[in-house]
């Protein structure tokens, strides 16, 4: 049961002749140039190719560094919104993280607030601070990192420093 020397379609095809000049050659073939539609692609191609490295390599142009104008300070009242970054002669800038962050959507710069400590044990609260002038509302997007910053005496602000376990939240004052 060998195999035979023939193929399986062996003796379908027509036997293969050798072309006159003997040299085993399919002609035939003829080289052509290339069609202008051809040319004019690959013209394209290697522009966009080469002005696409251009643009990656070039520098990137340089620019100026930003500037930041601090805004001088004026007479007016620390309780004008304007104002309301600067802390007042006596007081002391504090930051506050509140234990209910939606209330930093309704407190603004400018704002007077009752500050009440949360005692997480019983549910009661410890008035800090009574119309405390507030300074910035940071985050107020971000409530996970968001809090406010308060213009508390040096009393208020010693009753206001956290320890493991307090909270804090307002009550915001009219006007």
């Amino acid at each position: 049961m060998g195999r035979s020397s023939t193929s399986r379609l062996g003796s379908a095809l027509p036997p293969a002749t050798e072309s006159p000049s003997g040299d085993g050659r399919l002609d035939p073939v003829r080289w052509r140039p290339p069609a202008r539609g051809l040319l004019l692609r690959l013209a394209a191609a290697a522009i966009l190719l080469g002005t696409a490295a251009l643009v990656s390599w070039s520098p990137p142009p340089s620019c100026a560094p930003p500037t930041y104008a601090v805004p001088a300070a004026s007479s007016a009242a620390p309780s004008s919104p304007a104002e309301a970054h600067t802390v007042p002669t006596g007081s002391l800038g504090v930051p506050v993280r509140l234990s209910d962050p939606a209330a930093l959507a309704l407190v603004e710069p400018g704002n007077r607030v009752d500050l009440l400590r949360l005692d997480g044990s019983d549910g009661s609260t410890t008035p800090l601070a009574e119309s405390a002038l507030v300074l910035q509302v940071t985050a107020r997007n971000d409530p996970t990192v968001g809090g406010l910053l308060l213009a508390l005496s040096p009393a208020q602000a010693r009753q206001a420093v956290v320890t493991t376990g307090q909270s804090f939240t307002v009550l915001i004052r009219p006007g």
